[in-house]
């Protein structure tokens, strides 16, 4: 097999990996937009994880082959090789398409997760406000009521 022929099995199996990251990916949005399943978020985060060091490995191979023939690593490179190769063309088109989805895919979940943990932290700061606590502890080290509250009593003599 020739170096280009390695790269091109090398570049389709990165597309194929990329749609299987952007599948990951929107199953991501559907636990994000949905009730809260943890369980679920944390499988996910996991294969996504996999899926996402299988890419950069591949992405390590190509630049080695592109290394081989002559060409500089990473995305010049390959706009070079898919210039002087025509048969790279369409797949290299291919996983700059599917590579942009799943970019702007990933994006939108980091926005939706944000909005999450903005919520839950307004819903911690408001329980620690409520009876006048502030930014104080709720409870102390010892698992007992802040010391700090106005008017409140201890619950067992101590």
């Amino acid at each position: 097999m020739s170096h280009v022929d390695s790269l091109q099995s090398c570049m389709r199996q990165e597309d194929a990996l990329i749609t299987e990251f952007s599948a990951i990916l929107e199953e991501e949005t559907e636990v994000l937009v949905g009730p809260g399943n943890v369980g679920a978020l944390h499988d996910i985060t996991e294969r996504k994880g996999r899926v996402a060091q299988q890419l950069v490995d591949l992405s390590e191979t190509r630049d080695g082959l592109l290394t081989e023939i002559g060409l500089p690593i990473g995305h010049a490179g390959t706009e070079q090789a898919a210039v002087l190769h025509p048969q790279l063309s369409g797949i290299w088109q291919a996983l700059l398409t599917k590579s942009a989805s799943a970019n702007e895919i990933n994006m939108r979940n980091g926005a939706l997760i944000d909005v999450h943990l903005r919520y839950t932290q307004q819903s911690l700061d408001a329980l620690r406000n409520i009876g006048g606590i502030g930014g104080s502890s709720t409870y102390d080290s010892q698992g007992r009521g802040a010391r700090s509250a106005p008017g409140r009593k201890p619950i067992v003599a101590g």
